[in-house]
C-alpha cells in the first residue's frame, strides 16, 4: 500500500471526513493533504511527526516501514514531545579525506534545516590540529568510563 492510501485509509479511520479537516489539524493546507494522498509528494519530518499524533499511529507505518498500525508509543517511536527536543538539538557531522588531497567537511542540523561547509584543502589543514585535538580528548573521555 503506498503513503498516500496509508494517509487516507488512516484518516478514514479515524473519523476525518475530509483532506480540509487534516490539512487544519495537522497545519498545512488542503492541497498539500490532497497531494500526500495522490503520492504526488511525500510529507516532510515535521509534518510526518504531525501526521502520526493526529492519525493515532507510527511513522514507520505510514512511510511503509512497517504492517503494523498501531499508536508510536506502543511501536517504540518518540512521542511527540521526544520529537520536539531531538529536534532543537543540533546535530554535527564531520568528515575528512586525505592524504593526497586534504578535505573537511562540515554539517550542522538543526529544527529540519541543515548547513554543510565543504572547506578548501588549506583550510582544512589549518583545521586538522583542532580535530585531532579533539578526538584525543574524547578518546581520554571513552576510556575512563
Amino acid at each position: 500500500m503506498s503513503v498516500g492510501k496509508r494517509i487516507r485509509a488512516l484518516r478514514a479511520k479515524s473519523g476525518i471526513s475530509n483532506q480540509e479537516e487534516l490539512a487544519y489539524l495537522v497545519g498545512t493546507a488542503r492541497q498539500t493533504v490532497s497531494s500526500w494522498e495522490r503520492d504526488i509528494f511525500l510529507p516532510d519530518g515535521a509534518n510526518l511527526i504531525k501526521l502520526s499524533k493526529v492519525l493515532n499511529t507510527s511513522i514507520a507505518y505510514i512511510m511503509g516501514e512497517t504492517l503494523d498500525p498501531g499508536t508510536a508509543e506502543r511501536n517504540g517511536e518518540k512521542s511527540l514531545e521526544g520529537e520536539r527536543m531531538m529536534a532543537a538539538s543540533p546535530v554535527y557531522t564531520l568528515k575528512a579525506g586525505g592524504p593526497s588531497a586534504l578535505f573537511l567537511s562540515v554539517e550542522r542540523s538543526e529544527g529540519g534545516k541543515t548547513v554543510r561547509y565543504d572547506l578548501p584543502p588549506e583550510l582544512s589543514a589549518r583545521m586538522l590540529p583542532f580535530i585531532e585535538e579533539l578526538w584525543e580528548r574524547i578518546e581520554r573521555e571513552m576510556e575512563s568510563k
